[in-house]
């Protein structure tokens, strides 16, 4: 499995579109964040990270681009015809998937971090004070964030094709954005990661919670996605 996902890296790094869709949301969070005021390092953090929702589209592209292309041209069944076992197909694929949206998601808010720390410096406290605190909120953001992306996963394999892959993730983002908006936007937050993910920012929800829904929520995504990977014909 480790040269299957040593293969995946390599493709990731040389993918063209995984590198625009990263430039694309550093400046969509860039300019979001245009009319905020002068940020310490530890406030840009969750400035930044609350725009990360906004981003989620951007994901469902790399989704359907890295996986649903790769399913429609057949290369994971030449994968598996070349010896490879399918779970390890399947967790190589979804591992880099996780990583490369990360990258797309928290590019942006890291630099912002950075910069800010730079210009204003870091805040009140020392980095180091804060740095426990800091860590869990990255981690449990990646958590969530990984979550979310279970759909596209989900999507590619059960549709193989680009276009679904696009269009159905897409699609149930914006039924949930639209439900994190109405008239019990507080309640359903509470049961979905896009809604934690905020919760957790405007410290209205705990580390142990948020980081109880992202589990809970990757854990049957991905074995949901690899029950139909496994059970799916790839011919």
């Amino acid at each position: 499995m480790r040269r299957l996902i040593k293969a995946e890296l390599y493709k990731l790094i040389h993918d063209r579109s995984f590198f625009i869709l990263s430039a694309l949301s550093i400046l969509l969070g860039s300019v979001i964040m245009l009319g905020q005021e002068q940020l310490s390092g530890y406030e840009s953090i969750f400035a930044s990270l609350y725009n990360v929702p906004l981003m989620m589209l951007l994901t469902s592209v790399f989704g359907a681009l890295y996986i649903g292309r790769d399913l429609a041209e057949r290369t994971l069944y030449h994968a598996i015809c070349s010896g490879y076992k399918r779970n390890h197909v399947f967790f190589s694929k979804a591992i880099v998937f996780i990583i490369g949206s990360n990258i797309i998601l928290l590019a942006q808010p890291i630099l912002c971090v950075l910069l800010n720390t730079f210009m204003n410096g870091w805040g009140v406290n020392t980095f180091l004070s804060d740095f426990g605190y800091i860590a869990g909120i990255f981690g449990i953001t990646i958590i969530l964030n990984s979550a979310m992306c279970g759909v596209s996963l989900i999507t590619a394999f059960a549709c193989k094709d680009v276009g679904k892959t696009l269009a159905i993730p897409a699609s149930i983002y914006f039924l949930v954005i639209f439900l994190l908006n109405s008239s019990n936007a507080e309640t359903i937050a509470r049961f979905v990661p896009l809604g934690q993910l905020r919760l957790l920012l405007e410290q209205s929800s705990s580390l142990a919670l948020a980081l109880f829904v992202g589990v809970l929520y990757f854990t049957i995504m991905y074995i949901i996605a690899n029950i139909i990977f496994n059970v799916s014909e790839l011919k």
